[in-house]
This record gives C-alpha cells, structure tokens and sequence, in this order.
C-alpha cells in the first residue's frame, strides 16, 4: 500500500511541476493596446457640374488591426478654395497588407477668401460650410510598412454665400441691411492616389 501511495505521490507531483512549467512557459499577453501611428497622403482629382479640379490631403491618425480612425486636412479648390478639415474613418476588408477599404469623413470646410467685392454696388461674403467624403478603396504593398493607396467615393461640400449691396448709404435712424443669400450644395466624385505608412 505504501509503494502504491509513493508511485501516487510521484506521478501526481511530477504532473503538477510539469504544468507548472508549461504555464511559466506561455507567452503571457501583452498589456494595453496594440495601436500604431499611420498617416495617409492623397491627391487627387474633384469632379462635378461645376468641372474638374485637384484636390491634396493629408491624414494622420492611429491604426488598430483593420481600423483606422484620425484628423485630416486638405485643400479643396472646387467652385470656392478652402480648406477641408474633417475626422477620417477606415475599415479593411481583410486583415493582410493589401486589402480593399472603406472610408468615410466629416468635417467642415474652411472657406480661404470669404470677402469677394463683385463691383463697387455688391460684395460677395462666404461662410464656412459642412464637409463630407465617402467611398470605397484599395490598399496594396509596396514595401512591409508602405503602402499605397487608390480609392473612389462622393463627396460633398455646401458653401453659403451672402450677396451684400453696399450701395445703402442711410442717413435715418431706420436702416436695413440689403443683401441675398445663396447656398450652393456642391455634390463632386472623388478619385485619389496616395500612399500610407
């Protein structure tokens, strides 16, 4: 009975060091997030009832496996120059270094002149405007952290112009301001180069 107890004993404690061991073995998981700093930079070319024009832009952000979220900013000639500023969202299709994406953006647009004087009766005053972006894309190798980027969307900006007549040259003490307001909702295809690191 005792030889049995002793064989019992062995058996039992060397499985119990043996698992022991193998849990000091494992790789133990890494803490906090596995986030990394990516930046994307485009051109591109603006496309609408109003033409065809180039557009620039530069986003940086952070990625986390097929994720990618940041701040963008860009310069948007379409109809009136400004300057976009915007919060970019991407998502990979699939987890590999070259995958289509989409991708969506939303911000405002930043307006570069807002006094344009028409003639010596009228000047134009321009306001800053929503901004959105929107589309689907593909992202290929170019070396391990360099990649580039082609992708395709609508886009839309709204610029509100307010025609002012400056003629009004009141001498009571009831005046009125004369002026038009125009809003222009501007709906443009996109299509963009670039690369990402």
């Amino acid at each position: 009975m005792q030889k049995i107890s002793l064989l019992l004993w062995i058996v039992l404690s060397g499985s119990i060091l043996r698992s022991d061991a193998q849990v000091k073995n494992q790789e133990q998981p890494q803490k906090g997030c596995s986030c990394s700093f990516s930046s994307i930079n485009q051109t591109g070319l603006l496309y609408g009832t109003k033409g065809a024009y180039y557009l620039l832009e530069t986003i940086n952000g952070i990625k986390y496996k097929t994720w990618f979220t940041g701040i963008g900013v860009g310069v948007d000639p379409y109809f009136r120059t400004g300057y976009p500023v915007f919060f970019d969202l991407r998502k990979d299709l699939i987890n590999k270094n070259s995958s289509p994406f989409l991708y969506a953006d939303v911000g405002v647009h930043i307006v570069k002149d807002k006094n344009d004087q028409v003639n010596q009766w009228y000047e134009n005053i321009y306001s800053n405007g929503a901004y959105t972006n929107a589309g689907i894309g593909y992202k290929f190798a170019i070396f391990s952290k360099f990649k580039g980027v082609i992708s395709a969307g609508y886009s839309y900006k709204n610029v509100v112009r307010k025609n002012v007549y400056l003629g009004n040259n009141c001498t009571s003490g009831r005046c009125y301001d004369n002026y038009d307001t125009y809003k222009d909702y501007l709906h443009r295809g996109t299509i963009k180069l670039g690369f990402q690191f």
